[in-house]
């Protein structure tokens, strides 16, 4: 199994005037391991195909990350950032689904 070491962004809502809630982007390095490695081609109406990942991250996680765990957008790798598509709480690890490019 690969290893996994790397950047993650969390993505809250704060409060910054009364009642206006603005995106607060944190970032986190945390490790794991990949538990699936692999990619699509996702056709489209565009000249070139998005690609999409299909990996699977089995995350150490940290009191912080069992928190906000819902908040987790986007796991970089090889300094590309590509979004969470969901998340699975199994103490003390998180496994991350990875999906298509983050869009900041």
């Amino acid at each position: 199994m690969a290893k996994f070491a790397g950047l993650v962004g969390y993505v809250n809502q704060e409060e910054s005037a009364p009642g206006v809630w603005t995106p607060v982007e944190q970032t986190r390095t945390m490790k794991g391991d990949f538990y699936m490695e692999s990619s699509r081609h996702q056709n489209g109406d565009k000249v070139n195909d998005d690609i999409a990942l299909n990996h699977r991250i089995s995350l150490v996680g940290d009191a912080y990350a069992f928190m906000n765990f819902y908040a987790m957008r986007w796991v970089e790798i090889h300094n590309v950032k590509w979004k969470i598509t969901s998340v699975e709480v199994k103490r003390p690890r998180l496994i991350v689904n990875i999906g298509g490019l983050y869009n900041e």
